[in-house]
């Protein structure tokens, strides 16, 4: 058994075996203006996704005690 690669079966692959070759080779730089607007959108994610979380757990125990009131009143209509 070699460790030689296969030679790509088709262009899309050996275009992807390219780009990851460049990939692993090249470093990109990174502007310290890069940097805070990243933290900064990060921040405003999280801003956003921490009410956005407690919004869902509360329309998630809605939704189970509404689902559960129906429950109850279809076994009540069923006596």
């Amino acid at each position: 058994m070699s460790d030689a690669p296969e030679p790509p079966s088709d262009a899309a692959e050996s275009r992807a075996i390219e780009l990851l070759r460049l990939v692993g080779s090249q470093t990109p730089s990174v502007s310290a203006r890069f940097t805070a607007a990243l933290v900064a959108r990060a921040r405003a994610q999280r801003a956003v996704a921490e009410p956005l979380r407690a919004l869902g757990g509360l329309m998630a125990a809605l939704a189970f005690a509404v689902s559960g009131a129906v429950q109850i009143a279809r076994r009540e209509r069923r006596r």
